[in-house]
């Protein structure tokens, strides 16, 4: 069940995820990705005070190295669709989680409804948190979040029915808006996930190329009792 506090210890990991309010589009096209993925860096830092405006500057002008950063968590993987979102993370500092979140997603809001001249919740309630239970847990999630971006495909990945794994990973490659890439090895827009972080959980990209494999012929049913969802 959903962890409804705001007690979040570091050391920890969690399963952090939410939708659009009626399932309603949270990302209706590249520059809302885009802003939610660069909130994702720029607001993991305690010293960042966000600009005012609409938009911030783009991944490729955002400062990357020689800065000093204060992060209040750990991302360790994401992944961004259309109408929800997944993200693993662990808290580095007391309350971080709860601070990011809470930066992230009340940001996001405010220029979501600024840009489309709307009012009211953006979300379906309060952010879901799952404590992360065991290695079992934790092992599938990475991989869960990261084929998520295949439901917006044909790709029968939820009931264990991928035919074409090499066409399956293509794509998943190709899918801007997910930290699969960079478990891949590709360089990333931004450094969201550290590289130390993803050096500790695979040694090589080729172990989690074959990681990501292992997935096929799972049922969701087996799925959920692990990642202790009753839906998904």
């Amino acid at each position: 069940m959903s962890i409804r506090t705001t007690q979040f210890a570091p050391e920890n990991y969690y399963h952090i995820y939410n939708r659009g309010v009626d399932k309603r589009k949270i990302f209706t096209n590249k520059r809302d990705f885009e802003r939610f993925y660069i909130s994702l860096y720029l607001l993991n830092d305690e010293s960042y005070h966000p600009p005012t405006g609409l938009y911030f500057t783009s991944p490729g002008d955002v400062k990357k190295e020689g800065q000093t950063r204060t992060p209040l968590v750990n991302i360790l993987s994401f992944c961004l669709i259309p109408n929800h979102f997944h993200m693993l993370i662990e808290p580095v500092v007391e309350n971080g989680l709860t601070k990011f979140m809470h930066r992230l997603l009340m940001g996001y809001a405010k220029y979501f409804n600024k840009k489309y001249d709307r009012t009211g919740p953006l979300y379906d309630g309060a952010f879901k948190a799952i404590q992360i239970s065991n290695e079992a847990h934790f092992e599938h999630l990475l991989r869960y979040i990261h084929l998520n971006a295949l439901d917006l495909t044909d790709m029968q990945w939820r009931e264990g029915a991928i035919t074409d794994w090499n066409h399956a990973v293509e794509f998943l490659d190709e899918y801007q808006w997910s930290s699969h890439h960079a478990y891949r090895g590709a360089e990333q827009l931004l450094p969201v996930v550290e590289k130390g972080v993803l050096g500790d959980i695979f040694s090589t990209p080729q172990e989690y190329h074959n990681f990501l494999r292992q997935w096929s012929m799972r049922s969701m049913g087996d799925v959920r009792e692990i990642l202790h969802h009753p839906e998904m």
